[in-house]
């Protein structure tokens, strides 16, 4: 029998990629497919949560929220990865999940997910090393807020972000906007900062259809700068 591109998908994906094949047509066959549109939220900070979900197609924004509206950006969950699994041992969801496109889900109930756990061990050693990784991304994120500065924290973004770009200089697309939901500030501490680091001749910007690019034309020294312990 000819497994069909749902199966392959999952079987692509790292935390899928060791199991057995019966494991994951069983998993397979108790997910359900749903559409996100663009805007759209997955499910909201202290929501109950009901599934684990595999993105497919699209990209979905994990961030955290206040009453203030004030926002922070813990990452953002691409095609072919899983998310809210921790989620589901908690209860209740610690941040929001948005769609930031139009999405493509996989949802898994987490009665069907238990079922599967407690009759093959091997998945849920897997999942074990994912949540680990994520404990891992959580401790630096908190290092991040609690021992670098903005402009630190800044700079670190720009040169994990960025991409070689005309005469191979690395170029940065996120907007500034985007910025500073990920430093968890405002739109004009980013501005203030990003213009600091053009006067030092370190980044120059440009206008790149409705947003912008961010030139890093010194990463040596930009990484002195962000990292200075």
């Amino acid at each position: 029998m000819v497994n069909g591109p749902d199966y392959n998908f999952l079987r692509a994906i790292p935390v899928f990629s060791g199991i057995p094949e019966d494991v994951l047509k069983d998993l397979l066959a108790r997910c359900r497919k749903k559409k996100f549109r663009s805007g759209q939220h997955v499910f909201y900070q202290d929501d109950a949560v009901e599934y684990l979900y595999i993105v497919e197609m699209g990209s979905v924004e994990i961030y955290k929220s206040d009453i203030n509206g004030r926002k922070v950006t813990l990452w953002h969950v691409d095609a072919g990865k899983v998310f809210c699994l921790a989620n589901l041992f908690a209860g209740r969801s610690f941040a929001n999940a948005l769609a930031q496109d139009d999405c493509l889900i996989f949802c898994l109930p987490r009665k069907d997910l238990d079922w599967i756990l407690a009759q093959h061990h091997e998945l849920a050693l897997h999942f074990i090393t994912c949540i680990s990784s994520k404990l891992a991304g959580y401790a630096t994120l908190l290092e991040d807020f609690t021992f670098k500065n903005v402009q630190e924290r800044l700079i670190k973004i720009l040169l994990a972000n960025s991409q070689p770009g005309k005469d191979k200089i690395p170029v940065c697309s996120l907007s500034q906007n985007e910025l500073a939901c990920r430093l968890g500030t405002c739109r004009e501490v980013v501005s203030r900062s990003l213009t600091k680091l053009k006067n030092e001749g370190l980044l120059e910007t440009e206008s790149a259809g409705r947003g912008s690019r961010i030139m890093l034309k010194d990463p040596a020294r930009l990484q002195n700068l962000g990292d200075p312990f």
